[in-house]
């Protein structure tokens, strides 16, 4: 299989640079509106990184999009697609920017999109983040409704022809179905990552609410993505951080 060509990635010109998330902050958000300040903490406060969206070899746009937009209302933080044969794409450049803004209604700048080149990346990705790994087949082992909810784990789905390869699936810690009733053998893949969030995501955050929780970032990660939304908010950021923030 000749190896993917993929657009070089862009990260936040801040973090880049090397500017202390904390201090952009202070900068930033006295130029941004107060209620929109405000929502932004309130997101943040409520965002998992507990629950990890994995999505292996995706090639049409719309099901790309949609998956992101659906895992960041879900209030999900990190989506790791694993680029196979394809590029993720909704960072593929010959797609119609107007499209995918269409479809995914800007809800890429406010995810973290991790883009991995193969099955190992992403096994690593997942031994990193402590995430046990549940891949997506019509046998699966588990129904989504029992899917784990005491550990962080990770909701794996594969290429909307083909599913997951058999050697993903083999690596995965487990497998689950999403039950059907019907004569139809598949639901669309955003459709699937719908309905496994939706069974799984209200179990987790009763877990975190019985400790006071209303989501899992840490306050380090909290303040990092905030730096890097209102960098994205304020017009004219980086010639502010340039004049009145010297990198360290």
């Amino acid at each position: 299989m000749p190896p993917v060509t993929r657009p070089p990635q862009t990260p936040a010109s801040f973090e880049t640079l090397g500017y202390d998330p904390a201090a952009v902050v202070a900068l930033l958000a006295p130029l941004v509106e107060p209620a929109r300040l405000g929502r932004m903490q309130t997101v943040l406060a409520q965002r998992l990184e507990r629950v990890v969206l994995g999505v292996e070899d995706l090639h049409h746009l719309h099901n790309a999009a949609a998956c992101l937009r659906t895992a960041e209302g879900m209030g999900l933080q990190d989506v790791a697609a694993v680029e196979l044969r394809n590029v993720y794409p909704t960072e593929d450049p010959r797609q119609d920017a107007a499209a995918v803004h269409k479809i995914t209604k800007s809800t890429p700048r406010w995810l973290a999109l991790h883009r991995l080149a193969c099955g190992d990346a992403l096994r690593s990705f997942a031994r990193a983040r402590g995430l046990s790994v549940w891949g997506a087949a019509p046998l699966g082992e588990r129904s989504i409704d029992t899917l784990p909810d005491d550990k962080p784990v990770m909701v794996l789905f594969g290429n909307e022809s083909a599913g997951l390869r058999p050697e993903t699936l083999a690596a995965c810690d487990g497998t689950f179905r999403i039950p059907m009733f019907g004569f139809v053998e598949s639901y669309n893949i955003s459709v699937s990552v719908g309905m496994t969030l939706q069974a799984l995501l209200p179990r987790v955050r009763a877990r975190l609410a019985a400790d006071g929780r209303t989501g899992d970032l840490s306050e380090g990660r909290q303040i990092s993505l905030l730096a890097r939304w209102l960098y994205e908010d304020v017009r004219g950021a980086e010639t502010l951080l340039r004049t009145r923030l010297p990198p360290t």
